[in-house]
């Protein structure tokens, strides 16, 4: 079992997920060591893929390494199609790794690919904080008290905020309940199971990944089955009001950025009906000269996560009093 942290309570985390030994002779990245037609083209055992090509997880993944590197610009392009927009990212990474600009996904692209997210992964490994050691800092505050106005407050040790995200709770038949909580729990690369309500009666269960209905990863409330929680592009319209079955959505980037740097198994968690002390939040945010941050903070974290080498399932267990 793995050490916890801060002695016989705090966060314990779980047992990152291995790759394949003969996949890493072609990749460094999980992700791609694990992708069969990916590893064939790199190995010259199979043809490069070009625009028209059909719809496959092969060209999701590599859309997802653009999109955290900064060559999509949209996470709603990472829909495994190999379209225009997926042609011109590609077209920018070669211009930029001085390889021929063919827009296709061959074996040289691929492995600069690679590479890059590598280092990228290395370089968030390297900054991530020491397990434990976020909860004493931070607490988050969801400020609900209008529905048509929520927001995710980040705050400092010192009262002051320091990170504003655009969140989504429970609409007005199926509520956000409770007060305060710790978190106890963060779950990396879940299934979506349909929970026993009425609105989801007909749904299916959903795989692990990146468009799964509660994100890649999400934190536990610990308490009536609510979460902090990630959600597909398509429904991020919706956030900044009620719109959830309970839970607090957010951009499934922003969840990541937030657990990366402020939330953990341990991190205390308020929800705010006040309007006066939804005032008095709005009051420290301007004085704050910050602004909510945008649905696509945490961009970087994203390939990581769905390739395995970054997020480690966390529990929390609080001491006794």
């Amino acid at each position: 079992m793995p050490p916890k942290v801060g002695g016989t309570t705090g966060v314990t985390p779980t047992t990152p997920v291995s790759g394949t030994g003969t996949a890493a002779k072609v990749f460094g990245c999980r992700g791609f060591q694990n992708d069969a037609l990916l590893r064939g083209i790199a190995a010259g055992t199979a043809p490069a893929i070009a625009k028209g090509a059909p719809k496959g997880d092969s060209i999701k993944l590599a859309q997802t390494a653009l999109f955290s590197l900064g060559y999509l610009s949209k996470r709603a392009g990472l829909d495994g199609a190999f379209g225009p927009g997926t042609e011109t990212a590609i077209k920018s990474f070669q211009a930029k790794a001085k390889l021929s600009q063919t827009g296709k996904l061959d074996a040289a692209t691929l492995k600069a690919l690679d590479s890059a997210a590598a280092a990228q992964i290395a370089e968030l490994q390297k900054k991530s904080p020491p397990l434990g050691s976020l909860r004493g800092n931070y607490e988050i505050v969801a400020d609900i008290s209008n529905p048509a106005m929520t927001r995710l407050y980040v705050m400092g040790a010192n009262g002051k905020v320091i990170s504003r995200y655009l969140t989504s709770p429970g609409r007005a038949e199926f509520p956000t309940v409770g007060d305060r909580f710790t978190i106890p729990d963060v779950l990396v690369r879940q299934p979506w199971n349909p929970p026993k309500s009425a609105w989801a009666a007909n749904a299916q269960p959903i795989p692990p990944g990146i468009d799964n209905p509660m994100g890649i990863m999400k934190m536990s409330l610990g308490a009536y089955s609510e979460f902090i929680h990630g959600i597909p592009p398509c429904e991020e319209p919706e956030l900044g009001r009620a719109a959830s079955h309970g839970c607090l959505r957010m951009s499934g980037c922003n969840v990541l950025e937030l657990h990366e740097k402020y939330a953990e198994a341990g991190t205390r968690v308020t929800i705010n009906r006040d309007p006066k002390k939804s005032a008095e939040l709005q009051m420290k945010y301007e004085d704050a000269h910050i602004i909510d941050r945008p649905t696509d903070a945490g961009r970087e974290y994203l390939f990581g996560y769905a390739s395995g080498e970054l997020g480690q399932g966390q529990h929390y267990t609080a001491p006794v009093a």
